[in-house]
C-alpha cells in the first residue's frame, strides 16, 4: 500500500495494528503527523495568522 495515498482512517489502523510491522506502523504514524502539521500550516495561510509564535 502506497502511504501517500492512504486515507487518515486507514493510516490510523494502520498505525494501532499491533500485528503489522513496526516500520509500516512508524510510517503509517509520520505520515498523519505530516498531514496534522501540513493542514495547521494551511490554516495559518488562510487566515494570515502566525500561530507558531503564540
Amino acid at each position: 500500500m502506497d502511504i501517500s495515498k492512504a486515507t487518515n482512517q486507514q493510516l490510523y489502523d494502520i498505525a494501532q495494528d499491533e500485528g503489522a510491522r513496526m516500520k509500516k506502523r512508524y510510517e503509517a504514524t509520520k505520515e498523519l503527523q505530516r498531514r496534522k502539521k501540513e493542514k495547521a500550516l494551511q490554516v495559518d495561510i488562510e487566515n494570515k495568522e502566525n500561530r507558531w509564535f503564540r
